[in-house]
């Protein structure tokens, strides 16, 4: 009866090593990632070296390369990081979407603003590495074609009737300025926040309040009677 049992109670035993070796690996992999960000923020991405990543996180040139094959590879996981953030933004607007008002687009535009500075640190790298490595610019470009899909995903959460192909036209519309700020904002150019706020919410408002109304305007076309 012991003899039988045996395996049984081996494999019991060896199923939590396993998930605390795997654990363990994780969290490895996540130390070299926020060590790389640090030495990326501080000596920019083509400076730094494999060996100062590894350093900074308390590991090895060889525990890197458990991880990772290059130094490139890292930057799909600041993307993976980045794409987490946006969408867990712009879900916020799907609720928005449904019934805008200016002053509710004001202010989803300004919690997305205020999260840019938690996520330049992902930004800034992968933009330096899309520079200098071709394999990197191709990723950069899916990346932002993901991002335009995002936020089209949260304007039909809004109106389900939008179709796919105009709620990723009104999403790169949409997308544009608030582009063409986080790259001020990451160079450290300042810019009067509040006026761009209050000019972005009315030309935001003007698209999505379109969006908004595209099913009143479906009805009255089918009945014929002014809403």
């Amino acid at each position: 009866m012991v003899d039988s049992m045996a395996p049984e109670a081996q494999q019991t035993q060896a199923r939590p090593r396993g998930r605390m070796r795997a654990a363990q690996r994780e969290f490895t992999r996540s130390r070299l990632i926020d060590a790389a960000i640090e030495i990326f923020a501080e000596r920019g991405y083509a400076k730094a070296t494999v060996d100062e990543i590894a350093d900074r996180a308390g590991a090895t040139r060889a525990t890197f390369y458990l991880h990772f094959k290059a130094k490139s590879d890292m930057i799909s996981e600041l993307m993976v990081r980045g794409e987490e953030h946006y969408r867990s933004v712009y879900q916020d607007l799907g609720p928005i979407a449904h019934a805008p008002t200016t002053a509710s687009v004001r202010r989803w535009l300004a919690t997305a603003m205020r999260e840019w500075d938690s996520v330049v640190g992902f930004v800034r790298p992968i933009n330096e590495a899309a520079s200098i490595e071709p394999q990197i610019h191709a990723l950069t470009v899916a990346q932002q074609s993901r991002e335009v899909g995002a936020l089209a995903e949260a304007l039909r959460s809004g109106e389900p009737a939008l179709s796919v192909k105009d709620a990723e036209v009104y999403a790169s519309v949409l997308l544009a300025p608030l582009r063409y700020y986080f790259e001020l904002h990451m160079r450290g150019q300042r810019f009067d926040e509040r006026r761009v706020l209050d000019v972005m919410a009315t030309s935001w408002m003007a698209v999505i309040g379109r969006i908004a109304e595209q099913p009143k305007r479906r009805r009255t076309a089918a009945t014929g009677v002014v809403a």
